[in-house]
Parts: structure tokens; sequence; C-alpha cells
């Protein structure tokens, strides 16, 4: 252990500054004169430099006559000329001559119109989406209301909405999208409870205002748009890894071209 009177000489010997101290900067490196002492010149600049000079000079004397101008210009356009002409007849081996459109797709080009508003199709969904949503309100409220800070129930196979079970009831089925699985489910409308109006209660949203044949769960939306809020997603994205998502956990969708066999 190291006496204090040991270490006194020392400490007496270091330089103390105060305030906030010296200020310390690194060496300056000399630079290579042959690098930064050398001229470059560029190649047409002086010839560049003295056209210029020559032509101020002949703008600022007022008795020169206009038609020794008009043939300097004169002069000067066929130059240029001569020289694009020369640069144009240099091959450039990374350029191809595109070749010319055929006559028939001229004539497919000439009969396409670009359609700018939307069609008649487009506007009849609209108009059928704005006429459902109103009816829609008050199912999906009182499902947000059932279902808040609860856990979600599997929902039935047969699934119905009506108040009284008098009415006369039509039995739909329904491809019925889940976040871990999709299944086929009976779906009971009458005229108290609309198709669509009957998916909400039991946490669906169809895809279509008319005669939907497939259904997604109300919380796979929600998830979707948390999810879409936070990153740059796409819809074709969540369709993929759904699709992805189902085939890994057994759940193999195939349409009708597909048999089992």
């Amino acid at each position: 252990m190291v006496s204090t009177s040991a270490l006194a000489p020392t400490r007496g010997a270091q330089c103390v500054s105060s305030g906030l101290g010296h200020h310390f900067v690194s060496p300056k490196k000399s630079r290579d004169k042959k690098k930064s002492q050398t001229h470059v010149e560029l190649p047409g600049a002086q010839a560049k430099r003295r056209q210029l000079l020559a032509r101020m000079q002949q703008l600022m004397k007022p008795e020169h006559k206009q038609t020794k101008v008009h043939a300097v210009d004169a002069v000067e356009t066929i130059s240029d000329t001569s020289q694009t002409d020369a640069l144009a007849e240099i091959p450039d081996p990374d350029f191809e001559i595109p070749s010319e459109p055929s006559s028939d797709i001229l004539a497919q080009e000439s009969h396409i119109k670009r359609r700018i508003l939307p069609d008649k199709a487009t506007d009849s969904l609209y108009s059928s989406w704005k006429t459902l949503i109103p009816f829609l309100v008050e199912p999906h409220l009182k499902y947000s209301a059932r279902t808040l800070a609860t856990a979600l129930e599997i929902t039935p196979e047969v699934i119905s909405a009506c108040a009284t079970r008098l009415c006369p009831q039509k039995r739909t089925t329904i491809a019925c999208l889940f976040f871990d699985r999709f299944t086929s489910i009976d779906v009971l409308s009458c005229r108290c409870s609309m198709l669509p109006q009957v998916l909400l209660h039991h946490g669906l949203f169809p895809t279509a205002p008319s005669q939907p044949r497939m259904a997604v769960s109300v919380e796979l939306l929600s998830f979707y748009r948390a999810l879409f809020e936070r990153s740059c997603d796409a819809i074709n994205a969540l369709a993929s890894a759904l699709k992805t998502h189902y085939s890994r956990r057994g759940f193999i969708m195939a349409d009708a071209r597909v048999s089992n066999s």
C-alpha cells in the first residue's frame, strides 16, 4: 500500500489549470504540394472564354451593323449544328432503337379509353353499402359492448338473431374467416334480422352488401386496423399471411375445381 507522503511530490508535479481547462486540437497534417497546387485546365475553356468576350464586345458596340451580328449568329449556328451532327453520327453501344409498334397495337390503343370516373358497377356497389351501413351500426355497438373485456366465445355452426323465433327463416351458408381457422356457418335470416345484421350480431362482417358468401371476424378486422396504423401494411399481405397461417394449422382452402380424391 502506497503511503500519502510518496504520492505528494507526484501530485504536486502535475499541471493544473483552472476553469474548463486547456483545449487541445489535433495537429494539422502537411499536405502534398503536388495534389494541392496543381492547376487543371479544362479542355476548351479558354476558347469558350474568348468566344464570349468577342461576343460581348460586339454587343457593346452600337455602331456595329446588324447584318454582321446576323452573320456571326449564322456562323455560330452552323458550327453548333455541325458539331451536333458529328456527335449524332457516333454510335452508342448501349442505345437500342425502339421498334415501331404494329398497326394492331396502335388500333387497340386508339380504341381503349381510360376511365377517370367510377363506372356503373362501382356506383351501384357504393350505393348498396351506403344504404346498408346505417342498419349495421346498432348490432355492431351491441356486440362491442357485449364482448368488451371478455374472452371471445366460439361461434356456433348455426347462428340467428331473431327475437320472436316465429318469423320464417332463410338458411344461408357463409364461409367465415377467424384468427385461427376458417369454417362454414349456417346463418338464419328473417324479416326482423337481415343476413348482414345476423352476421354482425355474432361478430362477423360481410364481404358484400347483398347476398354475401364470405364474412370476416370483427376482431380480425380490428387487429388489421391496428396493424395498419403502426406499419405500412396492405390487404394483399394480410390475405397471403392468413392463407399461410391457415395452411400451417391444417386448414387448406380449395375451390370447386379441387376434389378430395
